[in-house]
Protein backbone atom coordinates (compact mmCIF):
# COMPACT_ATOMS: atom_id res chain seq x y z
CA UNK A 1 0.00 0.00 0.00
CA UNK A 2 2.85 2.40 0.84
CA UNK A 3 4.46 1.73 -2.55
CA UNK A 4 1.16 2.46 -4.28
CA UNK A 5 0.76 5.73 -2.40
CA UNK A 6 4.38 6.73 -3.07
CA UNK A 7 3.98 5.97 -6.78
CA UNK A 8 0.72 7.87 -6.86
CA UNK A 9 2.38 10.86 -5.16
CA UNK A 10 5.23 10.93 -7.69
CA UNK A 11 2.80 10.56 -10.58
CA UNK A 12 0.60 13.35 -9.19
CA UNK A 13 3.61 15.67 -8.84
CA UNK A 14 4.62 15.05 -12.45
CA UNK A 15 1.02 15.31 -13.63
CA UNK A 16 0.28 18.53 -11.72
CA UNK A 17 3.39 20.09 -13.27
CA UNK A 18 2.06 19.01 -16.66
CA UNK A 19 -1.31 20.55 -15.83
CA UNK A 20 0.28 23.90 -15.01
CA UNK A 21 1.99 23.82 -18.39
CA UNK A 22 -1.39 23.07 -20.02
CA UNK A 23 -2.72 26.30 -18.52
CA UNK A 24 0.42 28.16 -19.57
CA UNK A 25 0.07 26.84 -23.14
CA UNK A 26 -3.55 28.02 -23.24
CA UNK A 27 -2.48 31.45 -21.93
CA UNK A 28 0.37 31.70 -24.43
CA UNK A 29 -1.81 30.62 -27.36
CA UNK A 30 -4.47 33.17 -26.35
CA UNK A 31 -1.95 36.02 -26.01
CA UNK A 32 -0.25 35.16 -29.32
CA UNK A 33 -3.57 35.06 -31.20
CA UNK A 34 -4.81 38.21 -29.46
CA UNK A 35 -1.64 40.09 -30.45
CA UNK A 36 -2.06 38.98 -34.07
CA UNK A 37 -5.70 40.04 -33.95
CA UNK A 38 -4.82 43.48 -32.56
CA UNK A 39 -2.12 43.88 -35.22
CA UNK A 40 -4.66 43.06 -37.93
CA UNK A 41 -7.38 45.27 -36.39
CA UNK A 42 -5.59 48.02 -34.41
CA UNK A 43 -8.81 49.93 -33.73
CA UNK A 44 -11.74 48.37 -31.90
CA UNK A 45 -14.57 47.26 -34.17
CA UNK A 46 -17.34 44.67 -34.19
CA UNK A 47 -15.30 42.08 -36.09
CA UNK A 48 -12.34 42.37 -33.69
CA UNK A 49 -14.68 42.11 -30.70
CA UNK A 50 -16.34 39.00 -32.15
CA UNK A 51 -12.99 37.34 -32.92
CA UNK A 52 -11.64 38.25 -29.49
CA UNK A 53 -14.64 36.58 -27.87
CA UNK A 54 -13.99 33.44 -29.93
CA UNK A 55 -10.38 33.46 -28.66
CA UNK A 56 -11.72 33.80 -25.12
CA UNK A 57 -14.02 30.83 -25.63
CA UNK A 58 -11.06 28.78 -26.93
CA UNK A 59 -9.05 29.65 -23.82
CA UNK A 60 -11.94 28.70 -21.53
CA UNK A 61 -12.32 25.37 -23.37
CA UNK A 62 -8.58 24.66 -23.08
CA UNK A 63 -8.69 25.35 -19.33
CA UNK A 64 -11.74 23.13 -18.82
CA UNK A 65 -10.08 20.30 -20.78
CA UNK A 66 -6.95 20.56 -18.60
CA UNK A 67 -9.12 20.60 -15.47
CA UNK A 68 -10.99 17.48 -16.61
CA UNK A 69 -7.68 15.63 -17.07
CA UNK A 70 -6.42 16.79 -13.68
CA UNK A 71 -9.66 15.73 -12.00
CA UNK A 72 -9.40 12.21 -13.42
CA UNK A 73 -5.87 11.84 -12.09
CA UNK A 74 -6.85 13.30 -8.72
CA UNK A 75 -9.75 10.82 -8.51
CA UNK A 76 -7.25 7.96 -8.84
CA UNK A 77 -5.27 9.33 -5.88
CA UNK A 78 -8.46 9.81 -3.86
CA UNK A 79 -9.64 6.26 -4.54
CA UNK A 80 -6.32 4.99 -3.09
CA UNK A 81 -6.77 7.16 0.03
CA UNK A 82 -10.48 8.10 0.35
CA UNK A 83 -11.61 10.85 2.74
CA UNK A 84 -13.04 9.70 6.05
CA UNK A 85 -16.79 10.04 6.40
CA UNK A 86 -16.78 10.62 10.14
CA UNK A 87 -15.89 13.76 12.07
CA UNK A 88 -12.13 14.10 12.51
CA UNK A 89 -10.45 15.13 15.75
CA UNK A 90 -8.34 17.75 13.93
CA UNK A 91 -9.17 19.41 10.59
CA UNK A 92 -6.68 19.72 7.74
CA UNK A 93 -4.72 22.99 7.88
CA UNK A 94 -2.73 25.01 5.39
CA UNK A 95 0.77 25.46 6.82
CA UNK A 96 0.67 29.25 6.36
CA UNK A 97 -2.94 29.61 7.52
CA UNK A 98 -6.29 29.77 5.77
CA UNK A 99 -5.98 33.50 5.00
CA UNK A 100 -2.63 32.90 3.27
CA UNK A 101 -4.18 30.12 1.17
CA UNK A 102 -7.07 32.39 0.17
CA UNK A 103 -4.64 35.23 -0.69
CA UNK A 104 -2.50 32.95 -2.87
CA UNK A 105 -5.61 31.70 -4.63
CA UNK A 106 -6.96 35.22 -5.19
CA UNK A 107 -3.63 36.35 -6.65
CA UNK A 108 -3.46 33.34 -9.00
CA UNK A 109 -6.92 33.91 -10.50
CA UNK A 110 -6.60 35.82 -13.77
CA UNK A 111 -9.91 36.96 -15.19
CA UNK A 112 -8.86 40.18 -16.93
CA UNK A 113 -9.46 38.69 -20.37
CA UNK A 114 -13.07 37.79 -19.47
CA UNK A 115 -14.05 41.40 -18.76
CA UNK A 116 -15.91 39.98 -15.79
CA UNK A 117 -18.34 42.66 -14.66
CA UNK A 118 -19.00 41.85 -11.02
CA UNK A 119 -17.33 43.82 -8.24
CA UNK A 120 -17.25 40.77 -5.98
CA UNK A 121 -17.70 37.09 -6.59
CA UNK A 122 -18.70 34.68 -3.86
CA UNK A 123 -17.95 31.00 -4.17
CA UNK A 124 -16.84 27.99 -2.18
CA UNK A 125 -13.91 25.81 -3.14
CA UNK A 126 -14.02 22.21 -1.91
CA UNK A 127 -11.22 19.70 -2.27
CA UNK A 128 -9.65 16.67 -0.62
CA UNK A 129 -6.49 16.79 1.48
CA UNK A 130 -5.17 13.25 1.60
CA UNK A 131 -3.31 11.66 4.50
CA UNK A 132 0.02 12.80 3.00
CA UNK A 133 -1.09 16.45 2.77
CA UNK A 134 -1.74 16.52 -0.99
CA UNK A 135 -4.55 18.87 -1.99
CA UNK A 136 -6.63 17.20 -4.70
CA UNK A 137 -9.63 17.62 -6.96
CA UNK A 138 -10.86 21.20 -6.47
CA UNK A 139 -14.51 21.93 -7.10
CA UNK A 140 -15.73 25.52 -7.07
CA UNK A 141 -19.38 26.38 -6.54
CA UNK A 142 -20.31 29.88 -7.62
CA UNK A 143 -22.70 31.58 -10.04
CA UNK A 144 -20.45 31.59 -13.13
CA UNK A 145 -19.12 28.33 -14.57
CA UNK A 146 -16.25 30.03 -16.43
CA UNK A 147 -15.09 31.96 -13.37
CA UNK A 148 -15.30 28.73 -11.34
CA UNK A 149 -13.03 27.00 -13.87
CA UNK A 150 -10.39 29.72 -13.59
CA UNK A 151 -10.49 29.52 -9.79
CA UNK A 152 -9.94 25.75 -10.05
CA UNK A 153 -7.02 26.37 -12.42
CA UNK A 154 -5.57 28.84 -9.90
CA UNK A 155 -5.77 26.07 -7.28
CA UNK A 156 -3.48 23.91 -9.43
CA UNK A 157 -1.13 26.86 -9.99
CA UNK A 158 -0.59 27.36 -6.25
CA UNK A 159 -0.45 23.69 -5.22
CA UNK A 160 3.32 23.78 -4.75
CA UNK A 161 3.41 27.14 -2.94
CA UNK A 162 2.52 25.70 0.44
CA UNK A 163 1.72 22.47 2.17
CA UNK A 164 -1.41 21.14 3.76
CA UNK A 165 -1.26 19.31 7.06
CA UNK A 166 -3.68 16.41 6.82
CA UNK A 167 -6.63 16.04 9.14
CA UNK A 168 -6.15 13.73 12.09
CA UNK A 169 -8.39 11.16 13.66
CA UNK A 170 -7.17 9.97 17.06
CA UNK A 171 -3.67 11.25 16.26
CA UNK A 172 -3.45 9.45 12.90
CA UNK A 173 -3.30 11.45 9.61
CA UNK A 174 -6.38 10.82 7.45
CA UNK A 175 -7.73 12.01 4.15
CA UNK A 176 -10.56 14.56 4.50
CA UNK A 177 -12.76 17.00 2.63
CA UNK A 178 -12.00 20.71 2.96
CA UNK A 179 -14.25 23.66 2.05
CA UNK A 180 -13.06 27.25 1.91
CA UNK A 181 -15.42 30.18 1.31
CA UNK A 182 -14.16 32.76 -1.19
CA UNK A 183 -15.10 36.37 -1.76
CA UNK A 184 -13.10 37.80 -4.64
CA UNK A 185 -13.00 41.42 -5.66
CA UNK A 186 -12.39 42.38 -9.26
CA UNK A 187 -11.37 45.72 -10.70
CA UNK A 188 -13.57 47.01 -13.47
Amino acid sequence: MKKVLASAFIFTFIFSTAQISEFQRADSRYERKKTALYNKYPKPNDLRTKKEWLLTEDKITAYKTALDKASLEDQKMISADPPVKTKVSKDAEYDKGKAAFQKLLYEAVDLDFLNFSSETYKATISFVVDSKGNALNPNVKGNNEDVNAFIEAAFYRIKDKGKWKPAEDKGKPVSSNVSVPLTMSFKK
